[in-house]
């Protein structure tokens, strides 16, 4: 990456009218290699504007949430964007207690199933939250503009944030992308992390990920919590 393609990228904070282009470029990045625990959120047979309404229901539903975009400037075109949660707080026993209710798959079994994957995705994320955390809920670079930073980019908007609340960082990475994180300090002390599921479900496909934090860089002050 030189130079001239790093000026040629923008980092903006994204917007609901963004939503269906940010789905695009998130199923083009997902499609290969494939990430069953994306598709099970956002089918990729699935009409778009179902897609696009509930990523933008779940986004603007949640105070805590910042989609942000990487343009490249000389096609207008977004490139790369990740949805941040920014936790300053723990979360309340109604929050631990909620469960996300699938119904927009094809069929009860399969409903079923992402309900237990993304339970298990939620409480790896609350139990980081207990103390407030930075958490990378969804980010990916299509993949015709990979090796340009524009990941890099996204991952840095948000640690920054993070050091100056004094807060951890998380992301649930896939192998792909576990080198980006760990460049900006992110570690891994878990390894590679299987979802356990039900026996019903033991012959569907393997969800899995690696748990990688950040550590708290400063000490929280009044005027750090101000700034987001």
């Amino acid at each position: 990456m030189d130079s001239t393609t790093k000026q040629s990228l923008l980092l903006l904070q994204a917007e609901p009218s963004d939503a269906l282009e940010i789905l695009e470029m998130h199923i083009a990045a997902f499609t290969d290699p494939y990430e069953p625990g994306f598709f099970l959120q956002f089918p990729k047979e699935e009409e778009r504007d179902k897609g696009v309404k509930r990523m933008v229901d779940w986004w603007l539903g949640d105070p805590t949430a910042t989609y942000m975009k990487v343009i490249d400037s000389e096609t207008g075109k977004i490139i790369s964007a990740a949805k941040w949660h920014i936790r300053k707080e723990p979360p309340t026993e109604l929050q631990k207690s909620q469960k996300l209710h699938f119904d927009w798959l094809p069929n009860e079994d399969l409903n079923d199933w992402g309900e237990e994957v993304y339970h298990f995705l939620s409480q790896a994320q609350l139990a980081r939250s207990k103390d407030g955390c930075c958490i990378i809920d969804m980010l990916s670079t299509h993949p015709e503009h990979q090796r340009r930073g524009a990941g890099s980019m996204l991952v840095k908007w948000g640690t920054d944030i993070a050091d100056n609340l004094g807060l951890k960082a998380f992301v649930q990475a896939s192998r792909l992308g576990k080198h980006l994180y760990e460049s900006h300090g992110f570690v891994d002390k878990e390894g590679w992390i299987t979802v356990p599921v039900s026996e019903k479900h033991s012959s569907k496909p393997e969800v899995a990920w690696f748990n990688l934090e950040r550590p708290a860089k400063a000490s929280i002050t009044p005027e750090a919590k101000d700034v987001v």
